[in-house]
């Protein structure tokens, strides 16, 4: 994966990822620039609120209770269902 493939905040200009707009000095973003801004930050919403979730689950504050060889299975299955959920 390339990090032109990436999808940063404003801190992030200049390293190659997609990011928001900033706004000019003095100046005011272009309407297909505010659109723009609008669609990278609904993306980066959803991926804040995965994080979110991910890390106030309780089962993730204990051990893996599975065979460790099920984990990436187990992993992608339960990741795969909660963005099921939020469609």
């Amino acid at each position: 994966m390339n990090s032109y493939d990436w999808i940063g905040d404003k801190g992030y200009v200049g390293n190659g990822m997609i990011t928001p707009f900033k706004k000019p000095a003095g100046g005011e973003l272009v309407d297909w620039q505010r659109e723009f801004n609008s669609q990278v930050n609904k993306i980066r919403w959803m991926i804040e609120q995965v994080i979110s979730h991910f890390k106030n689950w309780r089962i993730m504050h204990t051990d893996y209770r599975r065979p460790i060889d099920t984990f990436t299975t187990t992993i992608s299955a339960v990741i795969g269902l909660h963005f099921y959920r939020m469609a």
